[in-house]
């Protein structure tokens, strides 16, 4: 990993750089078409913890960050969803959508996805997707 928290592909001689805000535009535009998912939840702290964790290695929006492991990328998501809707299953498919895109369009294989439900809202309110 180069030190401006960008993942690095070497191929022969050749390397391709991904930045980590590249990670979280994917993962931020595979929340919006995914149905019962009403927003990410910024958390009161986000702003402060930003330059904090930039320095160590990580890289946050609110209500979404990444962060470097040995071996592999976590996604930490945190999201209201819409009420009326399995948890559980919303989830899962959140997981699965977000990992699925990250190895088709960034061959990215290891990578953890953990989505955090910080609350849940009646669908009358405006949704990411525009409702």
């Amino acid at each position: 990993m180069s030190s401006d928290n960008q993942l690095n592909y070497g191929l022969d001689m050749d390397t391709i750089d991904i930045a980590d805000s590249v990670i979280i535009d994917v993962a931020t535009k595979t929340l919006a078409t995914i149905p019962g998912i009403h927003s990410l939840s910024p958390r009161f702290y986000d702003e402060l913890v930003e330059g904090i964790t930039h320095a160590f290695g990580q890289r946050s929006l609110p209500g979404i960050n990444v962060k470097h492991r040995k071996g592999f990328i976590e996604i930490n998501i945190y999201i209201k969803a819409l009420y009326g809707y399995n948890l559980i299953e919303l989830s899962k498919q959140l997981q699965l959508e977000i990992k699925q895109t990250l190895k088709n369009m960034l061959d990215l294989d290891h990578v953890k996805v953990d989505v955090h439900i910080e609350g849940i809202v009646k669908e009358k309110e405006p949704t990411l997707h525009g409702n």
